[in-house]
């Protein structure tokens, strides 16, 4: 048996664990997540929530590496 799909919600609570350990202020209620998998293996969700976020470098790193660890998700609410 394969593992499952990961959700909305497991992405959110390793961001805000990580936002965490580097002292970043922020912390996400959700994400958007496309309704689709994205055939490209491209990640199928974004956070627009932190698109004004003024430390831009660490967040997008920390996104990188969660589009990298949760490239495709289902939405979970």
């Amino acid at each position: 048996m394969s593992d499952p799909i990961p959700t909305s919600k497991d992405v959110v609570a390793w961001l805000n664990g990580r936002f965490e350990e580097r002292g970043l202020p922020y912390r996400l209620e959700h994400i958007a997540v496309l309704p689709y998998m994205n055939p490209m293996w491209m990640a199928n969700w974004d956070v627009p929530q932190l698109a004004d976020a003024p430390e831009r470098e660490a967040i997008e790193e920390e996104l990188r590496e969660a589009r990298w660890k949760f490239p495709q998700v289902i939405e979970e609410w």
